[in-house]
């Protein structure tokens, strides 16, 4: 009867708890549990022994420093030793020369193309365009097909006006103008690496279209010579009056956001798990807590948020080891105080033996 009872509750109470917390009977409680605790234990549930070592040794041989440099961060955040084999290839990509010729020629790529692959080329796209050299670059390109009646880029070509509007200081964004301008680049940078989901691409151009008025942009570039820089950023600043970017101002400052925690590259590399606004919170506020890991964390794990960190089989398992602790210190003040109480009656029947042995001298 007693082991039936046991079985019962083993399998009763864990149902319980996976049903209040599907329910959201739990959110003020589950809410209040570290994230970076139930990240841990999913990551050691998920990453094999050997997993970083491979991870990292790829991104080497593959020229992808960012993602080894990437991986050492989570095998340190996760207190996993590296191999020998890889703590020896680390040194050689690290060298201050490797270095330099890896970033120099990557950042002016960066800034005259406006793409990238790497750090150093994503920040040379994000400098051009703060420099509003890559905003009328791309005006220059995509706008040409506008008046030409061909195929263009709305989000590019949206984005790079809303970009020269909030630095003629036309349009009043809120949280000043840099968090906007770097959101607008961050962005751009994106379109063009691939690294922007369809279903976003989707909700950002609509936020575009509805911040920038096509057809008029369209009557005011068929008069300009697009090829002359000057006269181009003119003709964008008078027609700037037109820009109505109170939706979109709160999607760029939340790529700012991001930036400032894990920079331009991986800001960039992080949309591809963004579907929507929503979803761009959720990662956003991940960096806060992961920083630069965030990007692999999701790949090794498959979530994108800290609240799917607290789905029910981690709550079970943060509240089993929670149990066991418990038990465990439990269990140990119990044995303390039986070996204390063990202790005494042995002193006290030492104590009653030599009394015993002792000549009563009234005797």
């Amino acid at each position: 009867m007693r082991a039936f009872v046991i079985v019962f509750l083993a399998i009763v109470i864990p149902g319980g708890v996976i049903l209040a917390l599907e329910a959201g009977l739990l959110d003020e409680y589950v809410d209040q549990i570290p994230a970076e605790t139930l990240i841990l234990q999913e990551l050691n549930a998920s990453v094999g022994p050997d997993e970083l070592d491979g991870l990292i040794l790829e991104a080497i041989d593959d020229g992808r420093q960012d993602d080894a440099e990437m991986y050492v961060e989570i095998a340190a955040y996760m207190n996993r030793p590296l191999s020998p084999q890889t703590q020896d290839a680390l040194p050689a990509s690290q060298t201050p020369t490797a270095v330099v010729l890896r970033n120099t020629g990557n950042f002016f790529e960066g800034f005259v193309t406006g793409e990238g692959s790497d750090n150093a080329a994503f920040a040379g796209a994000v400098t051009s365009d703060l420099t509003v050299i890559g905003d009328i670059r791309d005006i220059g390109g995509e706008g040409s097909k506008l008046v030409a009646g061909e195929e263009y880029s709305e989000i590019v070509l949206g984005l790079s006006v809303v970009g020269l509007a909030v630095t003629a200081g036309t349009v009043a964004s809120a949280g000043g103008g840099l968090p906007a301008r770097v959101g607008v680049s961050l962005l751009k940078v994106a379109k063009k690496a691939g690294t922007m989901t369809k279903s976003f691409t989707k909700e950002l151009g609509q936020l575009v279209s509805r911040a920038v008025d096509f057809p008029a942009l369209r009557r005011t570039l068929s008069d300009v010579s697009l090829a002359n820089p000057n006269a181009t950023r003119r003709a964008i600043g008078t027609y700037a009056d037109n820009v109505k970017g109170a939706e979109l101002f709160p999607v760029l400052a939340r790529m700012d956001d991001m930036r400032t925690t894990v920079g331009p590259a991986e800001s960039v590399r992080l949309m591809k798990y963004v579907k929507n606004t929503r979803d761009l919170d959720n990662v956003a506020d991940m960096s806060k807590t992961l920083g630069v890991k965030t990007r692999g964390i999701i790949e090794l794990t498959g979530k994108t948020s800290l609240r799917a960190f607290k789905g029910a089989i981690n709550i079970l398992r943060w509240m089993v080891e929670w149990v066991w602790a418990l038990g465990a210190a439990i269990l140990g003040w119990l044995g303390l105080a039986g070996s204390r109480r063990v202790m005494k009656r042995r002193r006290i029947r030492i104590a009653d033996a030599k009394a015993a042995a002792t000549p009563n001298k009234l005797a």
